[in-house]
């Protein structure tokens, strides 16, 4: 008779499959780091430009990895269950979903580019931002087909083949940045530009590679498409997209709030924040993780297990980001000299934000894993309903009123109250993690101690 399973005994089943998609994960944000920190070689223009486009860019590219994600829920459960003929299936759905929701967000931002001057951004801001949003929108197909195919590896326990191909991508997105923004090599000095065209080629390098390396198993597409593993697939990830375009959605909003301040106040809330999102990735990757082997004792009706796994992976997000969050305060000045901004306006400001950020750290690894346990036992709607209500109904009214003055006006309505500057922002958003880390950890323990029952 096997032993109960406890925190301690699962802790190091899932750090095993945990650290090489937490360390992809640490990498894929790091493409979006490397792209900010070079970017501020560029000036202060061009950093404030790339805060505009890639966080407006992101926004609809992360809703799209939310709904993915639901390939790597439902194929954990499969397996759990000992349902392995469904891969062939979960797999084709998958990338056609991510193909679908790719060319289709793809498309509407590209169109939607024109509208950027209504945002508030200073015109040479806008200006700069106006191919790099364009090269990161199409950037988005290759990105979500990726993504679903990595979470089917991930959920065969093969997350070392797709941490190859990230670094791959990572070493790819350095190199043609250097190439292409500064005109090394004879090629043409393309500044913002050339980091989009980066971002595009490197995704496409790593879906290629990740497609072609063998283990991948079969796709079956001469077996068509079924309209009831779209929905299976849907059930779940609607709900996780939607999760993550509330959560990333209030992120990509502020700096556009940050500008309305100063452009200073727009560099620095993107230097602090990109910062803060690499950190992001460890808790992500965790939860991945955690959510798969979540999915595989939910499918095998193992309750206990479960809950023992949920607990360690929960206690793991927030050591890793209070960790975290003291190395982003002790490093500080070096942070300042890598994105090119120490001794300025700008590094001031950062560095007072990064304190925010190392606070909010801890709540944020919590909220990160519950969010991935939540869906792998069927509550992906209950943790998309808590983000919206904390973010979007608390968060950015509450944002509001700290940083701007009495009597500034959104639309014609006064919202300004205490003129806090950029740091009423960070203070806005550090009290809705907290929430909602709180709230989605409550309500996995009880769904996980009352037999995987989702009242």
């Amino acid at each position: 008779m096997e032993p109960a399973p406890t925190i301690r005994s699962e802790i190091g089943p899932t750090l095993k499959l945990a650290v090489p998609i937490m360390l992809g994960m640490l990498g894929y944000g790091l493409m979006f780091y490397v792209d900010v920190a070079m970017a501020g070689h560029l000036g202060e223009t061009a950093l404030a430009a790339s805060a505009l486009a890639s966080n407006l860019s992101y926004i609809p590219y992360v809703f799209g990895i939310g709904v993915v994600g639901a390939v790597a829920v439902y194929q954990s459960q499969d397996n759990g269950a000992g349902v392995e003929e469904s891969a062939p299936a979960i797999l084709r759905h998958g990338m056609a979903l991510a193909l679908a929701l790719g060319v289709v967000t793809a498309v509407l931002s590209h169109a939607l580019v024109g509208y950027l001057p209504l945002l508030g951004s200073a015109p040479e801001v806008t200006a700069e931002a106006h191919d790099f949003f364009i090269l990161m929108s199409w950037s988005m197909i290759p990105g979500l087909l990726f993504h679903a195919l990595r979470g089917h590896r991930d959920s065969q326990h093969q997350p070392w083949i797709s941490l190859v191909w990230l670094s791959v991508g990572i070493l790819a997105n350095i190199l043609l940045n250097w190439l292409w923004m500064f005109g090394h090599w004879g090629f043409p000095a393309m500044g913002l530009a050339g980091a989009g065209w980066a971002t595009l080629v490197a995704r496409c390098v790593m879906l290629i590679g990740l497609w072609f390396t063998p283990g991948r198993g079969e796709v079956r597409w001469m077996d068509g498409l079924q309209l009831a593993v779209f929905r299976r697939l849907l059930q779940t990830g609607w709900p996780a997209g939607l999760h993550s375009l509330s959560e990333v959605g209030i992120f990509a909003i502020v700096p556009i709030m940050a500008g309305w301040l100063s452009s200073t106040a727009q560099a620095a809330h993107q230097v602090a924040i990109s910062t803060a999102s690499a950190a992001f990735m460890l808790p992500l990757g965790l939860g991945i993780a955690a959510g798969i082997r979540v999915g595989e004792a939910y499918g095998a009706k193992d309750p206990r297990r479960v809950q023992a796994i949920g607990h360690g992976a929960l206690i793991l997000g927030g050591l890793i980001m209070s960790l975290y969050g003291l190395v982003m305060v002790l490093s500080r000045p070096w942070l300042m000299q890598t994105y090119g901004v120490a001794g300025t306006e700008i590094a001031t400001v950062a560095s007072t934000l990064l304190i925010f950020a190392a606070l909010w750290a801890p709540f944020d690894g919590l909220q990160v894993v519950a969010a991935y346990l939540l869906r792998s036992v069927n509550c992906a709607a209950w943790a998309s309903w808590s983000v919206f209500l904390v973010y979007w109904l608390f968060c950015l009214p509450f944002s509001l009123a700290l940083a701007f003055p009495r009597g500034f006006t959104l639309f014609g309505v006064p919202v300004g109250w205490y003129g806090l500057g950029p740091s009423g922002i960070w203070i806005s958003l550090a009290t809705g993690l907290t929430l909602v880390a709180l709230a989605m950890t409550w309500k996995f323990r009880r769904v996980a101690h009352s037999g995987l029952s989702a009242s």
